[in-house]
């Protein structure tokens, strides 16, 4: 694994679960890591326990205007960015037609338009040092399941984004991948996790038969991250124990 000294690595949420993992997993190889979230309390408290390679924004990036400032900020902090990991993601179970606007809304906003913005606004600067993004995807953003249409229909049109913006930005040095998580043990997934029969159907339906861990998402963008992926891009690399193949 490539040592990440002087990089400048942005995670969008980042204060718990798998973007908190990948934090921990980048410093552990010398990064400076920028983590952001909507809740300062949670923020503050990740960043104390990272350590001093960590550095907080607190905001809500599924708004117009916060992918800009957040990226200024990163920039009028450390004056370079290296990797962008678009992390952030939202939610919900249910039937469509149990589905109101304002969810709908909220789910494309926070998976689709912020990671959109953010590379737009990231662009210039990762260009400058041959960067990466990795966006957090989905196995279902390829599998059929009932129930999750706003949320699976979000993360396939993030990752046909990621196949768009590796043709996009490759020409400038710029490497596009991502990574699509099976479930989780996450606070995102404590739905599925209190409902024994529908976790017991999960795990049986993963080859590797078991729950993942955000530190297996975690080494699964670090290693897309390297410079020996150096020639992988476009990719959705599935991390999921082979949930949904």
């Amino acid at each position: 694994m490539e040592n990440f000294d002087n990089s400048v690595v942005l995670i969008t949420g980042g204060g718990t679960g798998i973007g908190k993992a990948t934090a921990s997993a980048f410093i552990e190889h010398g990064a400076k890591v920028v983590i952001t979230g909507r809740r300062q309390s949670v923020i503050d408290q990740t960043v104390q326990e990272l350590g001093p390679q960590a550095y907080g924004i607190t905001g809500d990036i599924s708004q117009h205007g916060e992918p800009a400032r957040v990226i200024e900020e990163v920039i009028s902090k450390f004056g370079r960015l290296d990797v962008l990991v678009n992390n952030a993601g939202t939610g919900s179970m249910g039937p469509l037609s149990e589905t109101s606007d304002d969810v709908i809304e909220n789910i494309y906003r926070t998976n689709v338009f912020a990671p959109l913005a953010l590379i737009r606004e990231a662009t210039s600067y990762l260009a400058k040092g041959r960067g990466v993004v990795i966006n957090i995807s989905s196995v279902t953003s390829s599998g059929i399941m009932p129930g999750v249409v706003a949320y699976a229909s979000s993360k396939a049109a993030l990752d046909h984004t990621t196949k768009l913006l590796a043709a996009e930005l490759g020409p400038i040095g710029i490497r596009v991948n991502a990574v699509a998580p099976g479930l989780t043990d996450t606070d995102i997934s404590a739905d599925v996790k209190s409902n024994e029969e529908m976790l017991g159907m999960v795990i049986s339906q993963t080859p590797l038969g078991r729950l993942g861990e955000p530190k297996d998402i975690a080494n699964a963008v670090l290693l897309l991250s390297d410079t020996h992926a150096g020639w992988i891009t476009g990719q959705c690399v599935q991390a999921g124990g082979g949930y949904l193949l």
